[in-house]
């Protein structure tokens, strides 16, 4: 069985509505699976962070980004491998 390969997405800006199911949709159709989500609303500002399989997709994190950026383009969104990401809050 293949081990699990992540990636960590994150979305913050002005609340509206879809935002949630926006970037999940993206994912579901480049061929990545959710495996976590982490959401907040705080005085009108939507902060998420994201936890996607990666095994599958079908395009590279850097071009998820930007479709995820086209569907948001007022909203600050990131996208990077979980190497990544633990590598840059390690000390």
């Amino acid at each position: 069985m293949n081990e699990i390969e992540r990636a960590v997405i994150t979305i913050v800006g002005k609340d509206r509505v879809g935002i949630l199911a926006g970037a999940a949709t993206e994912v579901a159709e480049a061929e990545g699976n959710v495996i976590n989500v982490n959401q907040t609303v705080m005085d009108g500002f939507f902060t998420m962070t994201m936890i996607i399989d990666i095994r599958g997709l079908d395009i590279s994190l850097d071009e998820l980004e930007n479709r995820i950026e086209s569907r948001f383009p007022e909203m600050n969104i990131h996208v990077m491998h979980e190497n990544i990401f633990n590598a840059m809050h390690t000390i």
